[in-house]
């Protein structure tokens, strides 16, 4: 299996999460919240949580994101970044390589979220780059 981002309930009032919040037209609601609570059934719960917009927005809302807890039999939980890295680097799945889901997450945080800066992500990805020109060159 590959790694996604898997988002758990933190214990630290200062922890934020970074992203889009998008809004689904009603007539859509229901078939897109089938779909997610489809592809989100691994062991995750959807809860609402306040959404603070970094733009324009003047108030923050409600929204919906889905959770997971450690005991998710998805969820492989905290190891070595190089281990990690390693997994990224050689991992296809259903929904493509894994790598390129690594890649498009760092860029897309960068465009979104310019002004934010997520250690472990961008490690993440400076190592599985390197490793792939390691492979690439042997």
């Amino acid at each position: 299996p590959g790694r996604v981002v898997t988002l758990i309930k933190s214990e630290d009032p200062e922890d934020e999460v970074w992203g889009v919040a998008y809004e689904i037209a009603k007539d859509d609601a229901e078939s897109v919240r089938a779909h997610l609570d489809h592809r989100e059934k691994g062991g995750y719960s959807s809860v609402t949580e306040l959404f603070h917009p970094d733009d324009d927005t003047p108030e923050p809302f409600q929204l919906t994101i889905y959770l997971a807890t450690e005991s998710n039999s998805n969820y492989l939980g905290p190891a070595p970044l190089t281990n990690i890295a390693r997994q990224i680097a050689t991992s296809v799945g259903p929904s493509g390589k894994n790598i390129e889901y690594l890649l498009n997450l760092a860029d897309a945080m960068r465009k979104i979220s310019p002004h934010v800066h997520d250690p472990h992500l961008f490690e993440l990805e400076a190592e599985v780059l390197k490793l792939c020109d390691t492979l690439r060159d042997s």
